[in-house]
């Protein structure tokens, strides 16, 4: 946009944030960032108001890479700046941002990133996977323009084991894994397309492991019955803690079925809950037992805020009172409970998905048939649930051969 239009699209804006539910602190800090990112503009006679201007902005005045921000403050301080430039071209924002893909594509990969855009953006993928796969895919790009690479015909396998290399110095496994997936995807596609000499398999190939090698985190009865003990249903928080949890613990619930769970989906006069699974789309019904539904009510009458998301169930304590957008915060929900219960949990999983390994293995351990815990789990095959039977000592144990006498 140009400089001269700042004012007029900020004031837009703002309007919309407070529709949206923003408070005035927000507001207010938006109006800082923006009003002195314009008045930079104008000192440095600069005709065009872009994302190349906001990096000189931020490097200029607040001493960070606008395309890399490291702490909250940082964060803090682009995020007015990327929301204006999606509400000059859209007329709306992203609630969260990832790291802005695709800003600094070399010139010499322009139509190399094109086609993988619409490559990407062809399959049926959500909006934040797309962007999560361009960005990946344009880092790795810088990569190859800061090596000297101008053109696809010279990437090399060697490139790639030098790039993972590099990334493996500050990115933790599961993070590398995820972005060898893609890069080994994208890859493929140059190979398939005729861009490459070598496919992303054959550089990168997949080592498929057996699930059940290792045994998954497991808490015990009296671990999650100390961890809803501990939780401090007098707040608004914490009542909205203790319906997530005892949703996920004792009916098994993915978390990302919990964030998408709308008044809809719950029957109060049947005691039911149905939904389609986020996962697998398939649906699924479950009993509303006493010990989900009344924590439900508490949480629903006596703290949920008002917000614009009416449907949804869950609601952000803090403003915007919107609906969770992602599951991250019932894994801090979760992880922080652990901790204030003094449950030691180093070595274990301690997130939402844990809580559902628990209560299939506690219901093995009570004899259920495992037809059943499938049907509770929402599998569509016992093939699923069988990964569970790796924490279950108890009838491993009662499997055993007793060792022979001499």
């Amino acid at each position: 946009m140009k400089t001269t239009m700042i004012p007029e699209v900020a004031n837009g804006l703002y309007d919309r944030m407070i529709t949206e539910g923003y408070g005035k602190e927000a507001v207010s800090t938006a109006q800082w960032i923006i009003s002195h990112f314009k008045n930079y503009c104008v000192t440095h006679e600069l005709d065009d108001a872009g994302i190349p201007e906001a990096a000189l902005f931020v490097d200029d005045c607040f001493g960070f890479d606008y395309y890399n921000p490291v702490t909250g403050t940082q964060k803090a301080v682009r995020r007015p700046l990327l929301i204006l430039f999606e509400f000059e071209e859209s007329g709306s924002f992203f609630r969260l941002h990832q790291k802005p893909a695709y800003a600094e594509i070399p010139l010499v990969f322009t139509d190399l990133f094109l086609a993988f855009r619409e490559d990407v953006t062809s399959r049926k993928l959500s909006p934040s996977t797309q962007r999560t796969k361009l960005d990946m895919f344009v880092q790795h790009l810088l990569f190859l323009y800061k090596q000297g690479i101008e053109t696809p015909k010279d990437f090399a396998p060697k490139h790639l084991y030098d790039y993972f290399e590099l990334l493996a110095v500050d990115k933790s496994k599961s993070t590398m894994a995820g972005i060898k997936s893609v890069i080994r995807d994208a890859y493929n596609w140059m190979y398939n397309s005729g861009y490459v000499s070598f496919s992303g398999d054959s550089a990168l190939p997949y080592i498929r492991k057996d699930p059940r090698d290792k045994l998954i985190s497991y808490y015990s009865r009296e671990e999650i019955d100390q961890l809803l003990s501990c939780i401090d249903t007098t707040t608004d928080y914490g009542k909205c803690v203790y319906a997530v949890i005892c949703l996920i613990a004792h009916l098994g619930l993915r978390a990302g079925d919990v964030v998408q769970l709308k008044f809809s989906n719950i029957d109060w006069n049947n005691n039911l809950i149905r939904i389609n699974q986020q996962k697998t789309g398939e649906p699924l019904l479950l009993p509303l037992v006493d010990e989900v539904k009344y924590p439900l009510i508490d949480y629903i009458k006596n703290a949920r805020p008002d917000s614009i998301d009416k449907e949804y169930i869950f609601i952000s304590i803090n403003t915007p009172h919107r609906r969770y957008a992602c599951t991250s915060a019932l894994h801090r929900m979760v992880t922080y409970s652990l901790k204030i219960a003094g449950i030691e949990f180093e070595g274990r999983h301690h997130g939402p998905h844990a809580l559902r390994h628990t209560l299939a293995t506690n219901l093995m351990n009570e004899n259920v048939p495992l037809s059943s815990i499938s049907s509770i789990l929402g599998h569509k095959s016992v093939m699923a649930t069988e990964h569970y039977l790796t924490v279950d000592e108890k009838h491993l144990k009662e499997l055993t051969l007793e060792v022979p006498h001499e």
